[in-house]
């Protein structure tokens, strides 16, 4: 046989090498869109449904696919937003409620995340962003939109999520760490040490490993960037793993009512919501049916990109477990609803004052004395919502507690013993306001022993009198001076909100 000439054999071997190229670049390409789903589709994977029982993770291996329609029956969403003004790092979030088995999901939002938005919405961007396209970003638009920038955002989150908004709250940055300080401690596993400065510019560490955050902590850990590329990513996941821990803390130590009311105190609701719609709503939450998630998309180069696509399926497939949700989880709903009516039913006979929130007032000249008797009182598992001095009418000799309605606020004499108790109207948020006066300067001490305080408690007290003097400005407010010096301790590179308590 003879053989193919010169030429020939060179075109076969040409083409054989074309042929692995060509197999080679096809493989190539299906690798990288491989790699590029599981960034963008899955790094951030929905974690498992309280009593739902599933993962939502990889949730569909072509999106046209899905079905993106919400049921939004019984679906109430909203926005939080914690408003730091000097960084203009809001920590956002949307809050997804199903109303008939109070399952709860939080997403959070990046607040430097690129979002994609509509023709009409783009057209009210560009009223003050001229120069925006129809990708933009939300710390630019909160920059542009000054005092509007909520109700911006909430629009342009509807129109990326395609739910309908119920409207948003705000919170001040300090009434945000007020509302964190509702619990002491927040077990929280670091990483690595990272740092940060107070407003007075001293310099503070966080070592890494398991540790206890408080809330002057929390707030430095939410808001830290790392100087990578994926700094928003690490933090949200921070912020993630931190919450779900703070509210199973949250819950277990205060009920439900003093949670709502303690929420209410320190939250502005805007877009024609009311607050005093939600009381029924926080009455029935679980910790264990809330999920803390991020909205889906990706991080390069420092920016978040919001995959609107994917958003829409991860909302609808979230609301369809919500609603799904077993019915075990119903009927500890209901179990809990019902105790909670028990609950109710004993504060509107005005037995357990834990179930109110209290003002303290300073009236008797006593530094520190307001400040004292709120770590006292918040031991004792009563919320606290104002902390400040009265000094209208000179030192009082005899304690006052003011009441709202008749019956209210008798088992505070334990604490009280000589108090007066007036009922008359409050107009400043609260339930109960205690003007503590000359007669209640010994927090825990006769005063309480006199009401049922054990010797040896009488004793503890009277040997740490000292110390909770020289502690007392951790917890700030006692009145006026004080509370200044306070609120001074606190912000620093993460820029806490330093005014004044009103």
């Amino acid at each position: 046989m003879e053989k193919p000439n010169l030429i020939v054999r060179f075109f076969s071997f040409l083409l054989k090498v074309l042929v692995v190229l060509v197999l080679m670049v096809v493989i190539a390409i299906a690798s990288f869109e491989g790699v590029t789903y599981y960034l963008t589709g899955s790094l951030y994977d929905l974690r498992e449904l309280a009593g739902g029982g599933n993962d939502i993770t990889n949730i569909g291996s072509s999106s046209e696919e899905q079905e993106t329609e919400i049921d939004e029956t019984n679906m109430e969403s909203t926005l939080f937003f914690v408003d730091s003004a000097d960084s203009g790092k809001e920590y956002i979030a949307l809050n997804m409620l199903n109303t008939k088995t109070n399952v709860l999901d939080v997403l959070l939002i990046p607040t430097n995340a690129q979002v994609t938005v509509g023709q009409e919405l783009l057209d009210d961007i560009q009223k003050e962003m001229p120069e925006a396209k129809n990708t933009v970003n939300i710390g630019d638009v909160a920059r542009a939109f000054g005092d509007d920038k909520y109700k911006m955002i909430s629009d342009i989150m509807e129109n990326v999520t395609g739910l309908t908004l119920s409207g948003y709250d705000v919170m001040t940055q300090k009434n945000f760490q007020s509302f964190l300080d509702m619990v002491d401690t927040v077990e929280y596993q670091v990483d690595n040490n990272f740092s940060y400065r107070d407003e007075n510019g001293v310099l503070n560490v966080i070592e890494g490993g398991q540790t206890e955050l408080d809330s002057e902590e929390a707030v430095a850990l939410l808001t830290y960037l790392d100087g990578t590329e994926s700094e928003e990513s690490a933090r949200l996941e921070r912020t993630n793993v931190y919450l779900q821990s703070f509210f199973n803390t949250l819950f277990a130590e205060n009920s439900n009512s003093a949670i709502y009311k303690k929420y209410t105190n320190l939250a502005e609701s805007g877009d024609g919501r009311n607050l005093a719609d939600m009381e029924s709503v926080f009455e029935a939450l679980d910790p264990e049916n809330i999920t803390i998630r991020i909205l889906q998309g990706s991080e390069a180069d420092g920016v978040f990109t919001v995959d609107s696509q994917m958003v829409q399926l991860q909302v609808s497939t979230l609301a369809q477990q919500a609603e799904n949700a077993s019915s075990s989880g119903s009927q500890n709903s209901d179990s809990e609803e019902s105790s909670e009516s028990d609950t109710q039913s004993s504060s509107s006979s005005g037995q357990d004052s834990k179930d109110y929130s209290i003002e303290l007032y300073n009236s008797a000249y006593v530094a520190g004395l307001a400040g004292e008797w709120e770590a006292y009182l918040e031991e004792e598992g009563y919320t606290i919502s104002l902390v400040d001095s009265y000094q209208d009418e000179g030192p009082l000799s005899t304690t006052r507690i003011v009441v709202t309605e008749e019956g209210m606020g008798e088992d505070l004499l334990t604490y009280f013993p000589d108090a007066e108790i007036e009922v008359d109207e409050i107009d400043t948020g609260g339930d109960i306001q205690i003007y503590i006066g000359t007669d209640s300067t010994d927090v825990g001490g006769e005063d309480g022993t006199s009401s049922g305080i054990s010797d040896s408690e009488e004793d503890t007290y009277s040997s740490d009198e000292e110390e909770i003097s020289d502690e007392e400005s951790s917890y700030g407010y006692e009145d006026e001076e004080s509370t200044t010096e306070e609120e001074s301790s606190y912000g620093g590179s993460y820029n806490f909100d330093t005014d004044s308590a009103e």
